[in-house]
């Protein structure tokens, strides 16, 4: 695989997408929290989707989901 190349052949099965590749311009996704409270920021450090799930819990004051694992996102739960 080479950046900007998409296979769409694996082994004889043809594919219309797969689930991303090794690339950085690929692997790097925006997460976005809007809301009351929640100040507008930029943050460059990596972050994980398994944080999703926990930063809402602990914003919302719930029990995190079973099994759940990552870390919160600090700077989402520092109100106004």
């Amino acid at each position: 695989m080479e950046p900007n190349w998409f296979v769409n052949d694996f082994d004889g099965l043809e594919v219309a997408c797969t689930h991303g590749s090794p690339w950085t311009y690929d692997t790097s996704v925006p997460i976005i929290f809007a809301g009351n409270g929640i100040r507008h920021q930029n943050v460059y450090r990596k972050v994980e989707t398994i944080d999703i799930s926990l930063t809402l819990s602990n914003y919302i004051h719930i029990r995190i989901p079973n099994a759940a694992s990552g870390e919160p996102l600090i700077e989402v739960l520092e109100r106004k």
